[in-house]
């Protein structure tokens, strides 16, 4: 009896501990907010539910991905590839960090933010895998800027999805 006691009595610690590491978990990073996914648009833009509820289109700061989804203008090579990788990276219904950016607004007034998944950036991740290109740096929400230029560096270098075609990325998409 005693042994099935101290089992017990070791089974509910353990258990406990899990649980307090679950409700650490649940606590935003300094900086950001919990925010959960509605759906992926494109490979640089997401739309999200804040805590209060509210909606929010989100395009994520320092990167540009090529087209799928654009009114009149044609998929552009690996725009659906990265559009499904974003939503790899965040599924519908997924609860992920956002660091807003500062402005938290474009000239569209879609929210600027990263988005962490894991403690990961996102938008690195869509840089460092070759969904991505560094783009729209503006003063002063370059806050990441050396990380991603250092993964798009890498990326070039690896020749990774779209700098596997000689002078895509350069053209900006447009070329091909």
């Amino acid at each position: 009896m005693k042994k099935i006691l101290i089992l017990l009595a070791l089974l509910f610690l353990l258990t406990g501990c899990e649980l307090l590491d679950f409700l650490e978990d649940s606590e935003p990073t300094d900086g950001r907010e919990l925010v959960t996914i509605e759906r992926v648009v494109d490979g640089d833009t997401v739309i999200v539910h804040l805590e209060d509820g509210t909606r929010e289109r989100v395009r994520l700061l320092l990167i540009d991905t090529p087209e799928s989804v654009k009114p009149d203008t044609e998929v552009q090579p690996f725009g659906e590839e990265a559009s499904d990788f974003a939503k790899e990276l965040m599924p519908e219904g997924e609860t992920v960090e956002m660091e807003r950016g500062n402005p938290d607004r474009d000239d569209y007034d879609r929210m600027l933010a990263y988005i962490w998944v894991d403690d990961e950036n996102v938008n690195q991740i869509l840089v460092e895998e070759g969904y991505a290109r560094v783009a729209f740096v503006y003063e002063p929400n370059t806050k990441y800027l050396e990380e991603l230029e250092e993964a798009e560096e890498e990326a070039k270098e690896n020749g990774e999805n779209i700098w596997s075609i000689p002078g895509y990325v350069e053209s900006r998409f447009h070329e091909y």
